[in-house]
């Protein structure tokens, strides 16, 4: 539940009302994870959230369908438990838990959790890029091998994270993925409708997919007129071709994925699609029911 309470919550991420029922979905499919790996003697498990912000987030004010169930309080903000928190509650818990972000402030308040769960959970705070900490450090480190198994959260709020760094979690053979896959939030903004990309934008797009042919995905290329210039247009259901594309790509590197769960905001727009991958069968299964309902792809 959301609570309502006096907070300096200018170093709090925002969210809309629509985070609830992410955070709701990736903790049941926590609380299923460490519930079964709980029962392997061998396994050592670990939540990875990469974007980890600062632990809790502040309710947008600008959503009335929200704040109108709650009680006004002067100078209060309503407050919402963030990803760290949800995994941190989770019982029976992980074994280690990482969170990594790049704010100071944030940072901050993510020591102070550290602090607030000392002697109950073990948390390594790791400030910095999370890209380069997931594929330069705990790609190398060699999961699997030594018994470990884990679960990245990557939220990111764009296009923050690129192919290799999916890739590079995908070929630890230890790792399962909750992703953001922020087609309505962020993809969409750069698909035009006639593929006039310039350098900047094109190149951020192959990054971003580490696959040009995702351009063949959504755009078809028309009979050249009478003057012989070839149209290039956006196609019909292109989003939903592009998330096809995208999810055939995670199965390929990590043997399993889920649908796609839609989240929409408050007032119907898409946002952006959940997304589990992973190389364990039993996994995609249990991700595929906590992501079930409202709209799947």
């Amino acid at each position: 539940m959301p609570r309502r309470t006096r907070s300096t919550a200018t170093d709090l991420p925002e969210v809309g009302p629509w985070a609830r029922d992410k955070l709701d979905r990736l903790r049941s499919y926590l609380s299923a994870y460490t519930t079964i790996l709980s029962k392997q003697a061998w396994a050592k498990t670990v939540y990875i959230d990469a974007f980890a912000a600062a632990g809790r987030a502040a309710l947008r004010a600008t959503e009335p369908d929200e704040q109108a169930k709650l009680p006004i309080v002067d100078d209060a903000q309503a407050l919402l438990d963030g990803s760290p928190r949800v995994a941190l509650d989770i019982e029976p818990p992980f074994n280690q838990y990482v969170f990594i972000e790049q704010s100071p402030a944030r940072l901050a308040l993510l020591r102070e959790l550290e602090r607030e769960y000392a002697g109950r959970r073990q948390i390594r705070v790791h400030e910095g890029d999370c890209n380069e900490y997931l594929t330069k450090h705990v790609a190398a480190l060699g999961l699997k091998k030594k018994g470990w198994r884990g679960v990245v959260f990557l939220d990111p709020y764009g296009m923050q994270v690129p192919w290799s760094t999916i890739e590079a979690l995908a070929k630890t053979g230890a790792l399962e993925v909750f992703i953001n896959f922020p087609l309505g939030m962020a993809i969409q903004r750069l698909l035009k409708t006639s593929a006039s990309f310039n350098e900047a934008e094109r190149r951020k797009l192959d990054t971003y997919f580490g696959d040009p042919n995702w351009f063949d995905v959504v755009y078809q290329r028309q009979n050249a007129d009478m003057f012989g210039e070839v149209k290039t247009t956006k196609g019909k259901d292109a989003a939903r071709k592009l998330l096809g594309w995208y999810r055939a790509r995670l199965k390929r590197h990590f043997g399993h994925v889920s649908p796609g769960y839609l989240v929409k905001n408050s007032v119907g727009g898409d946002l952006y699609y959940l997304l589990f991958a992973g190389p364990n069968s039993t996994g995609a299964k249990i991700a595929s029911h906590v992501l079930g309902g409202g709209i799947r792809v």
